[in-house]
This record gives C-alpha cells, structure tokens and sequence, in this order.
C-alpha cells in the first residue's frame, strides 16, 4: 500500500480527473480501501466539479480541521470522507473521497495541520489503505507540501505539449531539489504521469526531463469531462479507453513503489545487520 501525491502544471489542468479516474479504477483486494484526499490549497474541484454540487459541503478538508481541535485526528478523520463507490456484496465503503477546501481563504489557517495530515495518511497506508493526494498546481511548494515530501511516489502529471513541457521543466527542478533536501524521500520517489495530448511521447518527455515517465493515459477530453465536470457516464464509461488506461496505470506505480522500496530498505538493512554484529 502507497501514498501517491499528485501534483499538476500551471495553464495544464488534468491532476484532479487523473486522481478521481485512479479513485475509480484502482483494483482492491477484500477489506482495502482507497482515499483520495483534495489537499489543493486554491480549493477543492470534486464537490462542484463531477459531483455537481449534488453533495452538500458538510464535509471535508476545512471540517476535518475543526474538528480536530475538540478531538484526535484520526478519530476526525473518517466521517469527513464520502464514499464514491458502495460494495454491495460487503457493504463496505472502499473508495472514499476527503473533499478539498470550498474558498481560497481557508488555506491560511491549515498551516499547522499539513505535517499531522502527512501522519495521518502514513498511517492510514500502514494499516493497508492507499491514500491518493490531490495537491493542484501549487500545494507542493508552501506548507500543503509536506505532503508530498514524505508520500512514496510524488507524480507530475503533465500534457505531451511543448506548453506543458516547458511549465513541467522548472517545476520538476524545484521538486527534485525539495525532495533531495533532508525532509524529502529523495527525488527517486519522482515520476511522471503523462496525458497523451501533443507531439511529445512517453520517451520524448523521459528523455528530455530526466524523470521516469510512470504511466501515460489518453487525451479523452469527452471522457474526462465525467470526471472534471459530472457529464453523464453512459453505460460504456467504466470500460472508455480512459478509465481502462487509469486501471492499467496502477500496476506500473504500485510496482515502482515497491521497487523504490525495496531499493530503499536494503542499505538499512545492511546497516542494521552491522549493528547486530558488532553488537556481538
């Protein structure tokens, strides 16, 4: 299980329908779940976006806040969360959903709740569920960043246009040099979530950023809109080109996290292995 940030471009907007079509076709095994937190600090875009404004705001990101103050966290937590898929065999809640800020505002007074959060969602990965944060264009550079500085994979999530490369240069710059410095899991955890959109491909885009292209999805603009702006599914949706991409894009991040992992433990092993024997 994994905390995957994700985080978008200036003037390229798709991180919040990329995370909502994760959200949607994340395979599950029994007694697993999935949250998708909307830690944007400009707001939140689910509530108003795919959920039409058909959910009252009475839950999320602000309120979890405040009711932190009375109680513990963790405690706070679940009942912010509203449920975006029913298992009707298990009558469980699986893939949740922590509804982002509703004004610009807000942000200002989270700042010393953004490090528990980061606390919160490792615990919540220990414990066997995947949290998938939404950080918008600009959350990983300010306090929301702690998030991404201590999430198992931090994906960019970009067009293949030269627009979009030339915003994604300097900003996977800056997150390389946050994530290397001594609060970040180093800029290995770095990847590239591409939308095919433009001339440039998967290699084209690796080549020229110098960061691994993770996975790519289609440029499905029809498609999309069910995510970004509730249009209506039609019975095809969960099999479209798009959502079928997003379920095939969980097998390569999941298996770079436990690569990473893997890559990660072994030098502290071996030098807890050391201690052991001088120990002797």
């Amino acid at each position: 299980m994994a905390v995957i940030t994700l985080v978008g471009l200036p003037g390229a907007p798709g991180a919040t329908s990329t995370a909502l079509a994760l959200l949607r076709t994340w395979p599950l095994e029994a007694g697993r779940r999935l949250v998708l937190a909307e830690c944007d600090p400009d707001g939140g875009a689910v509530l108003p976006g795919a959920l039409q404004s058909t959910v009252v705001a009475d839950r999320g990101l602000r309120n979890l806040t405040e009711s932190s103050r009375t109680q513990d966290l963790v405690t706070a937590f679940w009942p912010q969360l509203i449920a975006l898929e029913n298992d009707e065999k298990r009558s469980e809640r699986n893939r949740l959903l922590l509804p982002g800020l509703t004004a610009l505002h807000q942000a200002s007074s989270l700042a010393p709740v953004w490090g528990q959060l980061a606390d919160l969602f490792t615990g919540i990965e220990t414990h066997g569920h995947d949290v998938l944060v939404d950080l918008g264009r600009s959350g990983a550079f300010g306090p929301p960043g702690v998030l991404a500085l201590r999430a198992d994979m931090v994906l960019v999530v970009m067009r293949g246009t030269l627009r979009s490369m030339h915003a994604a240069r300097s900003r996977i710059q800056a997150l390389r040099t946050l994530m290397d410095g001594d609060s970040g899991q180093g800029a290995g955890a770095l990847g590239i979530l591409l939308i095919r959109q433009g001339p440039y491909g998967p290699r084209e885009v690796q080549d020229e950023l110098g960061v691994r292209v993770v996975a790519a999805l289609p440029y499905r603009p029809e498609e999309a809109a069910v995510l970004s702006d509730g249009a209506s599914e039609g019975r095809g949706f969960m099999t479209s080109k798009l959502m079928s991409a997003a379920r095939d894009a969980s097998t390569p991040i999941r298996q770079q996290v436990a690569s990473r992992r893997a890559r990660v433990a072994s030098p502290l092993q071996q030098r807890l292995m050391k201690a052991v024997t001088d120990a002797r």
